[in-house]
């Protein structure tokens, strides 16, 4: 399953996320991990939680940041939910190729039974259509 949460920059799209992963931790099985860019959300989460930080690796489109996924997953085959914080400042690109990407989520969430949680800053009701099955507002 993937969620995309969205709103306006200051909504609480990131607080809402960081609620839902450390109740998250007490209710899923298997492993959690929290993708953020920096390391200012670091002592927000549950210790349990795996955080990283993108600054530290080179991510710099769709395709390289699907290949960090995969290896997050590779490296623990108890990973069930992965949260993704702004993932347009991430990849530093916002719409090109976030589809496709979705796609490719969408399929290995299936094939390893991993749930996505994803936030970007957006006004939903500008949100394209492919977008809307996966939406959540805050």
């Amino acid at each position: 399953m993937i969620k995309v949460i969205i709103g306006k920059k200051g909504s609480g799209k990131t607080k809402h996320m960081i609620d839902e992963v450390n109740t998250a931790v007490k209710e899923e099985p298997g492993c959690l991990a929290f993708i953020s860019k920096g390391n200012r959300l670091m002592y927000d989460l549950a210790h349990s939680v795996r955080y990283v930080n993108t600054q530290e690796f080179s991510v710099e489109n769709y395709d390289e940041f699907y290949g960090f996924i995969c290896g997050i997953i590779s490296n623990n085959y108890d990973t069930s939910h992965i949260f993704i914080d702004s993932i347009w400042k991430i990849v530093e690109t916002e719409e090109a190729g976030f589809e496709a990407f979705l796609k490719q989520l969408e399929a290995i969430g299936e094939k390893f039974n991993i749930n996505f949680s994803i936030s970007i800053s957006a006004d939903k009701a500008e949100a394209p259509e492919y977008l809307v099955p996966y939406l959540v507002e805050v």
